[in-house]
């Protein structure tokens, strides 16, 4: 306790230079916070989208269909989906099924046109595994054949409103083009650039009568009760189904978005380790300051009977101390910052906006705050403040009490 109490005396003897060190180390801590909850929000934001728009928790193709998506290969579908859905049905653990037909299109106002991607949907099926239907701001859902719903990017685009007519063309699986007359009954705004931006939905029978694919589709979506037991949920759905059909995760749909996120994860950690570094040589301009100040004292201490322990375990308790007061500084500011990214966000649209990136999320990013993270930050922040007391100590302990005291 009398180490303890002589290193907090010595800590607040320069309240200037404990509080610059300190500062240092909270502006380190608290930016390793907020990209952790930047992160963790983005990437939360992008799984949410892709599940509740673009995929559901798994997805069933024919097998072979998959490989050539980008294609949009009509003759590798499930041709007879029925048999298909009540395999399904009689697996534990589904929550809903909901088939879709995916197409390449274009659209027309009249004046302009615009490639698309086209979506038949079960008008009510789908509602059970997605959100669409939530993502309405203007009109209506779908209702019946000749609706359309469109993305609120691309009815600016094309300058259309609820009640527009527009044109749906496009080749079936004969090679003839097909083209459609079609009205918006409804503009979604779901978050996912695709869909807000470059998606006609359509019902699915007047998909499939304008690719001439009969009762095919190209994928059936799944919801399951539980999202953590997906692993155990596609083993049962692939032997159920048979070797004609492929079971794939939304994570495997989307692999390449999950390595982009791998670049960020390594992007924050190489910025924390810079700011980290930073911070750590501050620590040590202060301890070395501190040890090269005292030598008298530490020689007067030596003389005094105390020993290269006690010595050490001094200055360890000041770098503790000053660890422990920038760790709470980090961390608060940290916490109050997330909180605003939480509850309001940061919009990047103003720099990426026109850029064409590929991520299933818009530019307004939210946070999603970890409070494990802030706890490992804060020790992590104490630790550094110890470990790197431990260098400048050095010198001290090879000090004779003689020599020390010359100093005087």
């Amino acid at each position: 306790m009398k180490l303890l109490y002589i290193a907090w005396r010595n800590v607040f003897r320069h309240t200037r230079r404990t509080l610059i060190t300190a500062a240092a180390i909270s502006v380190g801590l608290s930016a390793m916070i907020f990209m952790n909850t930047m992160m963790n929000g983005a990437d939360k934001m992008a799984s949410r989208n892709i599940i509740d728009f673009e995929t559901g928790h798994l997805e069933v193709f024919a097998m072979g269909y998959y490989r050539e998506e980008g294609a949009f290969p009509l003759d590798t579908i499930i041709q007879d989906p029925e048999p298909v859905i009540g395999e399904i049905e009689r697996v534990s653990g589904i929550k809903a099924i909901a088939p879709r037909v995916k197409f390449q299109a274009s659209i027309s106002n009249g004046i302009d046109e615009l490639p698309v991607l086209g979506m038949g949907i079960d008008i009510q099926k789908d509602k059970k595994v997605f959100e669409i239907v939530n993502s309405v701001i203007e009109g209506a859902y779908l209702q019946h054949e000749g609706d359309v719903l469109i993305g609120s990017d691309l009815a600016g685009d094309m300058d259309l409103d609820v009640g527009s007519f527009l044109t749906i063309i496009t080749k079936d699986r004969n090679g003839t083009y097909n083209a459609y007359d079609l009205t918006v009954s409804g503009i979604i705004n779901t978050g996912h650039p695709l869909f807000d931006g470059n998606m006609a939905i359509i019902s699915i029978e007047q998909a499939q009568e304008l690719l001439a694919i009969g009762h095919g589709v190209t994928e059936l979506c799944i919801r399951a009760h539980d999202e953590n037991k997906l692993a155990g949920l596609k083993r049962n759905l692939a032997s159920k189904v048979g070797k004609d059909y492929e079971v794939l995760s939304w994570k495997e749909l989307n692999a390449a978005i999950f390595e982009v996120s791998g670049f960020k994860r390594t992007a924050q950690f190489m910025i924390a380790l810079v700011v980290i570094i930073i911070a750590a040589v501050g620590i040590i301009n202060t301890m070395l300051m501190a040890v090269m100040e005292r030598i008298p004292e530490i020689g007067t201490l030596k003389a005094m009977g105390f020993n290269n322990s006690g010595i050490v375990r001094m200055f360890i308790y000041e770098g503790g101390i000053i660890g422990i007061f920038g760790s709470l500084l980090g961390c608060l500011f940290g916490f109050l910052v997330s909180l605003y990214l939480v509850y309001v966000g940061l919009d990047f649209t103003g720099i990426f906006g026109n850029m064409d990136i590929v991520y299933p999320m818009k530019f307004l990013i939210k946070g999603e705050i970890d409070y494990w993270t802030i706890l490992y930050v804060f020790l992590f922040g104490i630790f550094v403040s110890v470990f790197v007391t431990l260098w400048p100590v050095r010198k001290a302990t090879k000090l004779q009490p003689v020599d020390a005291l010359r100093h005087v």
